[in-house]
């Protein structure tokens, strides 16, 4: 697709992630490059939900077999912890958008205080941005934002 956001899905196959694929399979300014899973690596997103209709989507890979350089975001539905993990291994141009609460926080010794643990990617926890919890509502006018702007910041929280 000329002119889309070229997207990979960290967690495509939980309950958020798959909500996402939904939404995003229908938008025409997204085109699903990767769908990443920790395990049925190679099977279709639609052996998870039924009501995924779309035959073009990619089959499920690791994350580690992303190529970077051909997508330009990431959204990552994961359990918390995963997302700081990730955000230390992906390259200046690709935009992650987080949907768990690794980065709701933008100070470390509060997430410590609330999840109880050190955040393990401090600088991006202090340059990210909390979007409110309706992110299923208001995500298709979120992809349009982004298509049509250009951000400074890297990352984008969505919880």
């Amino acid at each position: 697709m000329k002119d889309s956001l070229k997207i990979a899905i960290a967690g495509a196959t939980g309950y958020v992630g798959l909500e996402l694929v939904k939404i995003l399979s229908k938008h025409n300014k997204a085109n699903i490059v990767y769908l990443c899973a920790q395990k049925s690596i190679g099977k279709s997103i639609n052996l998870f939900d039924k009501k995924i209709k779309n035959k073009n989507l990619p089959k499920i890979s690791k994350i580690e077999k992303v190529n970077w350089d051909k997508i330009n975001v990431l959204f990552t539905a994961l359990p918390n912890g995963e997302a700081q993990k990730i955000s230390k291994i992906i390259p200046d141009n690709v935009k992650l958008i987080d949907l768990s609460g690794d980065f709701r926080l933008d100070n470390p010794k509060l997430y410590r205080k609330w999840y109880g643990n050190n955040h393990k990617s401090i600088k991006l926890i202090k340059q990210s941005i909390w979007l409110a919890s309706f992110w299923m509502a208001a995500m298709l006018s979120w992809i349009d934002l982004l298509f049509k702007k250009s951000h400074e910041k890297k990352l984008y929280s969505a919880l």
